[in-house]
């Protein structure tokens, strides 16, 4: 994977963030296997370790507040 490639895949991932908050009809657990995926390419960006990071715990408060019927905060990745 080229660093171009993982930046617009990443920045896509980023995106979907809203969607989520809102309810999106793709499960939780798709978008992070797609975060998941690009674990092993994270060094072609200086700041892709955190960024991946933050996406998995946004994916986990999500998650949290979807369990327990709270709405999110409407949190940002980055």
């Amino acid at each position: 994977m080229s660093r171009y490639q993982f930046e617009a895949d990443l920045t896509h991932l980023e995106q979907i963030i809203p969607l989520l908050l809102r309810g999106n009809p793709l499960a939780l657990s798709y978008w992070r296997r797609r975060v998941s995926s690009l674990s092993a390419q994270q060094g072609l960006l200086p700041d892709g370790n955190r960024r991946l990071t933050r996406l998995l715990q946004v994916f986990e408060e999500v998650e949290r507040a979807l369990i327990l019927g709270k709405p999110t905060a409407g949190r940002s990745p980055r």
